[in-house]
């Protein structure tokens, strides 16, 4: 099946989506002068709940002069109005917004096991303007499916993915106050690696991780895992920083290094701008 059509056919007209108000350079659909998402060169930032994307985000955007991050949807809202509805539509239920971070969890997953790339497929059916010639800065996909699958099918995705102590994400994820942080739960820690456990029963105990910040974390490890992408090293357009002990600005620092690098190694052709 054509997952695409089907989405655009079935889910799509349900739906009221603020996508010319929002991203005027963006569609669902192919226009004269417009291509597809996947054919951009695009700096796709990638991370686990609590590993500091945004922030990251907000900084490269700072330094480099450029609002990319503001012309394409965010990975929640390609969730919203993609993946969720459309596993949704699927389930043959009503197609309702989610907030708790849970069920979105399962719903990103439902889409993933029908749609092959999950996430990384769905930010593909967007097209762009053609006349677009700015840094496209995006953080939406997670996993090894959905890594895999932009590395092999969007060659021009720089692919930046940035990995954090569960113990340090948990911790994180317990101090802030993001409205979609909501998942009800206990303080279960046997799915955490066997060697930080004894730790976060202590941090547990001590009130520094919440209930609610491992049943995030969680439902997120039973979707993506807690450990990089394993075949990395064999896409030279992945790329990994480790943001323990480091501040925003290091990270992003980190990371246009290795945009610089790319350009100087492979000329524009590898950088993020067409």
């Amino acid at each position: 099946m054509d997952w695409r059509d089907y989405y655009l056919r079935e889910v799509q007209p349900r739906l009221a989506i603020p996508m010319v108000e929002k991203y005027p350079l963006v569609g669902f659909v192919q226009r004269e002068g417009w291509r597809p998402l996947g054919s951009y060169a695009l700096l796709m930032l990638v991370a686990l709940t609590g590993t500091g994307k945004s922030t990251t985000l907000d900084r490269l955007r700072a330094r480099l002069g450029d609002n990319g991050r503001s012309v394409i949807p965010s990975r929640r809202e390609v969730a919203d109005w993609i993946a969720i509805p459309t596993a949704q539509a699927l389930a043959g239920g009503p197609i309702e917004p989610i907030r708790d971070r849970r069920r979105r969890f399962a719903c990103t997953r439902r889409f993933a096991e029908r749609v092959p790339g999950g996430m990384a497929a769905a930010f593909s059916w967007l097209y762009l303007a053609d006349d677009y010639d700015g840094l496209l800065l995006a953080e939406g996909i997670r996993g090894e499916n959905e890594i895999q699958y932009a590395l092999e099918n969007f060659p021009r995705w720089q692919i930046i993915e940035l990995t954090l102590n569960p113990l340090t994400r948990l911790c994180r994820l317990s101090r802030r106050r993001d409205d979609f942080d909501r998942a009800g739960g206990t303080a279960d820690i046997s799915f955490l690696p066997g060697k930080v456990r004894k730790e976060a029963a202590a941090l547990v105990k001590a009130g520094e991780i919440t209930a609610e910040a491992l049943a995030i974390v969680k439902a997120e490890a039973a979707n993506y895992g807690f450990d990089p992408f394993a075949e990395g090293g064999a896409y030279p357009n992945y790329h990994r920083v480790a943001v323990d002990g480091r501040g925003p600005d290091d990270v992003a620092g980190a990371v246009i290094r290795i945009i610089e690098g790319q350009i100087a190694a492979e000329g524009e052709g590898a950088t993020c701008r067409r």
